[in-house]
């Protein structure tokens, strides 16, 4: 059923949005991909008990409530997860043990397609290969498409270039300037040709699997949508059938797949060059109750329910600069 409902939110609520959740470096398999340290993170779930309040999913939405009784002095908490990463099934049972909930948006590509959302290509294929190897296998794709060298091409030279420019500036490209189609084939191929050549089983080391996710409900999360196969919605051109693939398919397959209630999405990247505006989503789809982005604001009655915010936790965020970042956010409204 298709929803068009206002929703009267009764509280002002803080979202944080988590990304990887990574191992001590020592034994870590990957550790140069960027995340929160999982003791970091139980550190943070620590403040957050005792400094403010969790609400679920069910609180700021039309679903029906599962727990009630919420202090109306308390700061509110609700806790997201984007992109569908394995290190998210370890998060949802460190949350089950706390009696939290978490919110887990998830590209459906990994579930449907059998293959991995194109950030995640990216920071793996980096992360494993270095950044010399990518751009190997990313030149020869802009040839095999006849693309243009000149307007494509990504420059580095070790020990001459900043990494981490160098890295922002190969996201911007797939993000921005590839287009929709060429960003997917381009990041596909090279995962078939380094990651699956690599490893009997990339996916699911990148991704959740399909009991994972259903273990995560009957956990008591929640999931909701994160495009197919985590596109950057504003700044994509996307065809009315390519727009239902993205955006609307996402809402259908999981509810169908899980059997569950699916009312949430949330934008990928969350920039405001990767956000639709609420009239403009509602224009495309009035299939959703809510949408997150990751403007970094205090959620209030006064927020549209299609443009909520969030602050994404940083891999050098500890306990103690989450609370002041949070702190921050309440004082600002």
């Amino acid at each position: 059923m298709e929803s068009n409902n206002k929703l009267e939110i009764n509280f002002n609520y803080i979202g944080l949005c988590y990304h990887y959740l990574r191992q001590n470096k020592d034994v870590d398999k990957f550790p140069r991909i960027l995340g929160t340290n999982i003791i970091e993170f139980k550190n943070q779930l620590s403040m957050l008990q005792k400094n403010y309040e969790f609400i679920s999913l069910d609180h700021i939405s039309n679903l029906p409530i599962k727990k009630t009784s919420l202090n109306k002095k308390s700061p509110k908490i609700l806790l997201t997860f984007d992109d569908g990463l394995s290190d998210h099934y370890t998060a949802a049972k460190i949350l089950t043990e706390l009696n939290i909930s978490g919110v887990f948006f998830i590209p459906t590509c990994i579930i449907e397609d059998k293959l991995p959302a194109n950030p995640s290509i990216i920071h793996y294929t980096l992360a494993i290969f270095g950044i010399k190897k990518f751009l190997e296998e990313y030149k020869k794709e802009l040839q095999v498409l006849k693309l243009d060298l000149k307007i494509f091409d990504v420059h580095y030279l070790k020990n001459e270039n900043n990494v981490w420019d160098v890295i922002s500036k190969i996201k911007s490209i797939f993000k921005y300037k590839l287009g929709y189609n060429n960003s997917r084939k381009i990041l596909l191929n090279i995962y078939k040709n380094l990651l699956c050549k690599k490893y009997k089983n990339p996916l699911e080391i990148m991704h959740l699997n399909e009991k994972q996710i259903k273990n995560m409900l009957e956990m008591g999360h929640y999931i909701g949508t994160h495009t197919h196969s985590h596109i950057s919605v504003a700044a994509t051109e996307l065809s009315s059938k390519k727009f239902i693939k993205e955006i609307i398919h996402p809402k259908n397959y999981l509810e169908k797949k899980f059997n569950t209630k699916i009312n949430t999405f949330s934008y990928p990247f969350g920039g405001k060059n990767d956000c639709l505006s609420s009239s403009e989503l509602i224009k495309k789809t009035n299939k959703y109750d809510l949408a997150f982005t990751v403007e970094e604001i205090m959620n209030t009655k006064a927020t549209p329910q299609y443009e909520l915010g969030r602050y994404q936790v940083t891999s050098t965020d500890t306990s103690l600069k989450l609370n002041n970042i949070i702190k921050k956010m309440l004082e600002k409204n």
